[in-house]
């Protein structure tokens, strides 16, 4: 049987803590998630996350607010965030935090992949469930937006904001404080949920980070989350490889498979045991990498099919149609 992916109570708690200030009915919203209030006395226990974002979606709901999301997330000093908050807090620069944050977010729960992505003097940290039934839960992408910036805000002890928020969901029908929690512009129906920052702003030291303290909490995050899953470092390793090669043509099943120590029949049957294909994988990179020069670049079109692996635009056009339904231009007129 699949092992049910976990998060800490902790979260859970939040959203009690603020449904109880307000004077929200618990119990019942509690049931709706099969949850109850013993499930939530330890804060490091582990609960399913599909109850816990469950929770977060209903509770907004429950007491009307649109910004729920970004207020709950922002109403926590990063001192209360257990393990993963204190590796943070100790990380010598807000790169170093972000870093730490993707290596050791396995402590606090299995709900999220995060990717880090540098580009253009700017650096992305992307971020969505890794169940995608559940991708696009606004108040949830909302908090974990608003968590890392406070985060963010309480190591430097600066007022920085990223100069972009980016977010899976539709813009919303009414108006969220996004200007008031993020400061800084947003961007719907993207693939990823994300924060961009100037990598000049990853510079800043974390105040008072003590380097040996770090080395303390680093072992006890090793102990906890354990070896990395295999199937996620396989996965992610050929990714990595598909998109270093792209722009030099040299992203082949023999090639990666080269890299990786095995034939090429091998890697396939691996990728299959994790229910990828090769071909699957190199398209996928092929169409988030088009994505994002268009929407994010003036490229134009042959450097936009350069980057994605193609040698002339019209394999790309034609790759694209069938991956989206719609040309490379017209995606970039929706999404500019």
């Amino acid at each position: 049987m699949a092992k049910v992916p976990t998060i800490e109570a902790r979260v859970a708690n939040y959203v009690v803590d603020d449904l109880r200030r307000r004077r929200a009915p618990i119990d019942g919203l509690l049931k709706e998630v099969n949850l109850r209030r013993i499930d939530l006395a330890d804060p490091e226990a582990r609960l399913p996350y599909a109850s816990v974002f469950g929770l977060i979606e209903r509770a907004a709901t429950l007491v009307g607010d649109h910004s729920f999301g970004l207020r709950l997330g922002a109403s926590r000093d990063t001192r209360e965030r257990g393990l993963l908050g204190f590796l943070i807090l100790n990380s010598p620069t807000l790169m170093d935090a972000i870093t730490n944050l993707k290596r050791y977010v396995r402590v606090a729960g299995e709900s999220e992949d995060f990717e880090i992505e540098h580009s253009n003097a700017q650096v992305a940290l992307r971020f969505r469930p890794i169940d995608q039934a559940m991708h696009g839960l606004r108040h949830n992408s909302d908090y974990i937006a608003a968590t890392v910036v406070r985060a963010c805000r309480d190591i430097t002890r600066r007022h920085i904001s990223p100069i972009r928020a980016e977010f899976i969901h539709g813009q919303p029908n009414a108006k969220v404080a996004y200007p008031e929690f993020l400061g800084c512009p947003v961007k719907f129906k993207a693939q990823w949920d994300a924060l961009v920052f100037t990598e000049e702003t990853t510079h800043l030291p974390v105040k008072d980070a003590d380097d040996k303290l770090l080395h303390v909490l680093e072992a006890a995050g090793r102990r906890i989350i354990g070896p990395s899953p295999k199937k996620r470092e396989l996965v992610h390793e050929v990714r990595e490889f598909i998109v270093e090669r792209l722009p030099k043509g040299t992203a082949s099943i023999e090639a990666i498979a080269g890299e990786l120590n095995m034939s090429s029949k091998t890697l396939e049957r691996r990728l299959t045991a994790h229910d990828q294909s090769f071909t699957g994988l190199r398209d996928e990179v092929r169409c988030d990498t088009a994505k994002h020069y268009l929407a994010e670049s003036d490229m134009r079109l042959s450097q936009v099919a350069y980057m994605a692996g193609y040698t002339e635009p019209a394999a790309l056009v034609r790759a694209f149609k069938r991956w989206t339904g719609q040309t490379p231009m017209k995606f970039r007129e929706q999404h500019r």
